[in-house]
């Protein structure tokens, strides 16, 4: 794992659980290197994109999931939302295409899934979020197409309750059998510096434990009651 703070290391590796690295799985079957981050194809292919997804690796790598509102940006399909939804999480799925929208809302409904634990919003401006109704923000979409994304990302925080964690997974900037083309991506080391400028002083990566794509955690730095000084 990278990891860089402005304050301590210690809240984020506590906070992040420790995983094996996870062995590259076969190539999925997908369009290529055209694949988004996240993806518009038909759910039915979404068994054979878990393959590099990784879902339950990526969920051990995020504290405290389960139990917690997620805002999913840029939801796309839907894909990441109902994996959260399994994981325990409410997900309030954030999209600004309506017909994306709805098939995550039409999809949800074949499953029995009720908007009090996937809540969809179609958004076209802004985050779409109130302050203090989530506790972190996930986002796959590939990172460089996000417009204005460091004013972006600090309208996001500001709703969040603290430390208000961003979740940000995206290909790496190397050839991988699926994904974006080159001009998309970008690297988790460059993601963590306009992090600092989005405001977040506790920030790591983890860049080997999915096989085509790396994790970035950013937060505010909060102190760790253990390590407080005794009383003289």
């Amino acid at each position: 794992m990278s990891l860089r703070q402005t304050a301590s290391t210690t809240v984020l590796l506590l906070l992040l659980a420790a995983c094996d690295p996870a062995a590259a799985p076969p190539a999925a079957n997908t369009t290529g290197s055209t694949t988004p981050s996240t993806s518009t194809v038909d759910p039915a292919q979404w068994a054979q994109e878990a393959a590099w997804r990784q879902p339950e690796v990526l969920w051990t790598l995020i504290p405290n999931v389960a139990g917690t509102t997620v805002a999913d940006l840029f939801a796309g399909d839907g894909y990441y939302a109902f994996e959260l939804v399994k994981a325990g999480a409410r997900v309030i799925a954030i999209e600004r295409d309506p017909d994306l929208a709805e098939r995550i809302k039409q999809r949800a409904k074949a499953q029995g899934i009720g908007p009090e634990v996937l809540e969809v919003r179609l958004v076209e401006q802004g985050t779409g979020l109130k302050p203090g109704e989530a506790d972190m923000a996930f986002c796959a979409r590939s990172y460089v197409t996000i417009p204005d994304r460091i004013e972006y990302f600090k309208q996001v925080r500001s709703a969040l309750k603290t430390p208000a964690p961003l979740i940000l997974v995206d290909f790496m900037p190397a050839e991988t059998p699926v994904g974006p083309p080159m001009q998309d991506r970008i690297s988790d080391q460059a993601v963590m510096d306009e992090m600092e400028l989005v405001g977040c002083t506790d920030i790591g990566a983890y860049g080997k434990k999915l096989p085509y794509q790396w994790l970035v955690i950013a937060m505010d730095f909060v102190a760790d009651p253990s390590e407080a000084e005794p009383a003289l």
